[in-house]
């Protein structure tokens, strides 16, 4: 989109009254510092942080079930016999007894329940990061309009302020000329009036300039320093709009939240696997070694003589074992088709995601081409506002015109003013809403 040669230099001059009209007292942020001082000190997305690094431990614990796992054991027992009839039974004599063991087991199939928990484990990884990305997207979002409305509301600051030093002048030129009985004493209460107005206005435009800093201040996780100021950046830039096409590709290739919502499907998808893989059966392999020590209190009798029953053995043993629920009241079914409905679900939030998104895009680029339009007119508005206000103060001057005149063309400036930062914040509002939209990095 092109613009007259009038908008740009206007554009040149806005930007540096904008920088001059600045008090720089001690440090001064740019936009791109607040959003780097945002992104690395924010608790919210310190805490989506967290969350990754927690579901990156659940795939270690999850890969753990494909490793064997080892086992050991240690029992010690006494057993004191109170009464025993007929042949000798030596489990029940008196007795110490110590056992240990050390085994190890190896799942060697379990109907993929281990694969698709182990894969489940990945895509909420990537989920946990998608929601982040998530996360920082929208912080960037809120400390860019909360930054283009510190800045507006500072030019808001410097155009009342202007304007009260003008009417100032003008209740002194209206007193002047009430004492040569030039102009009736009405002219002079009129402009008391419009100064009282524009005080009021200064006071409600600082309120709203400290309130924009202390939100600005928050999402920075930064305790509110009264000296820190603000730089405008590109706070006036204008660009071409891009199609709606490509932004909504743009869009569905890179928002966090469809790219959350898909690894939701897919983990439900696994969560469905899962529970089917409880009716097939589960094979192990078991390899053990074992050491048993009785240590009998009387020896053993025989017609040659007492003998040592004490025994100790040592021995391992190896096999597969394999179990099978061939029945659970149709629990896993029933699991099986939860996940399913849970999945029918997301499908039908990514479908609601998109059409948001879309929705989105079509507003904020009706926005933005809605506020260059603005931007241009009331450019024009400015300019013209600024000579008739001259003009007026010359002829008031010249004794060719009146007070209330000089008063009509001041609001008329005053209010120009006020049309053109609006339609620069409401462009720079729209441009970041389409940035949120589209994910742009």
């Amino acid at each position: 989109m092109k613009y007259p040669i009038f908008y740009n230099a206007f554009i040149l001059v806005f930007t540096l009254t904008l920088l001059n009209g600045m008090a720089f007292a001690g440090q001064t942020m740019t936009l791109e510092q607040c959003l780097e001082t945002g992104i690395k000190n924010n608790p919210s997305l310190k805490a989506a942080g967290l969350g990754v690094a927690a579901a990156g431990h659940d795939i270690k614990a999850a890969r753990a079930d494909f490793l064997p796992a080892v086992s050991s054991g240690y029992s010690y027992s006494m057993l004191g016999s109170i009464s025993s009839k007929g042949p000798t039974e030596t489990d029940y004599l008196d007795q110490e007894s110590r056992t240990f063991n050390i085994k190890m087991t190896q799942i060697l199939y379990a109907g993929s329940r281990v694969v698709n928990a182990y894969g489940k484990a990945k895509i909420l990884e990537q989920a946990a990061q998608a929601q982040m990305d998530l996360e920082k997207l929208e912080l960037i979002y809120n400390i860019e309009i909360t930054f283009y409305r510190v800045m507006k509301a500072r030019q808001d600051v410097i155009t009342v302020t202007e304007s009260v030093n003008r009417l100032s002048e003008s209740i002194k030129s209206a007193k002047a000329f009430f004492e040569k009985e030039l102009v009736p004493y009405v002219d002079v209460l009129q402009a008391r009036v419009d100064l009282a107005d524009a005080k009021e206005q200064l006071g409600i435009a600082k309120n709203n300039l400290n309130r924009e800093r202390v939100a600005l201040f928050a999402l920075m996780d930064l305790p509110l320093d009264p000296d820190m100021e603000f730089s405008g950046g590109q706070y006036n830039t204008v660009t071409d709009d891009p199609s709606f096409e490509s932004c909504l590709q743009q869009a569905f290739e890179n928002r966090p939240d469809i790219k959350s919502l898909e690894y939701q499907l897919d983990a439900a998808n696994k969560d469905a696997g899962i529970a089917m893989g409880k009716y097939m059966p589960m094979v192990r392999l078991d390899i053990g070694y074992y050491d048993q020590d009785r240590d009998y209190d009387k020896p053993g009798t025989s017609i040659s003589g007492d003998y040592d029953r004490d025994q100790r053995n040592r021995y391992w043993s190896t096999g597969i074992y394999a179990t099978w629920d061939m029945f659970d009241g149709g629990r896993s079914w029933y699991e099986k088709e939860k996940y399913n409905a849970q999945a029918s679900k997301i499908k039908s939030l990514i479908k609601e995601a998109e059409n948001m998104i879309s929705t989105g895009i079509h507003k904020a680029l009706y926005s933005m081409s809605e506020a260059q339009q603005r931007i241009s007119t009331s450019g024009e508005a400015l300019i013209a506002a600024k000579e008739y206000y001259e003009m007026e103060e010359k002829r008031l001057n010249a004794g060719l015109s009146t007070v209330p005149s000089l008063l009509d063309a001041q609001y008329r400036l005053i209010r120009a003013q006020g049309n053109q930062t609006r339609a620069v914040l409401d462009y720079q509002l729209a441009k970041s809403e389409l940035k949120l939209m589209t994910a742009e990095k």
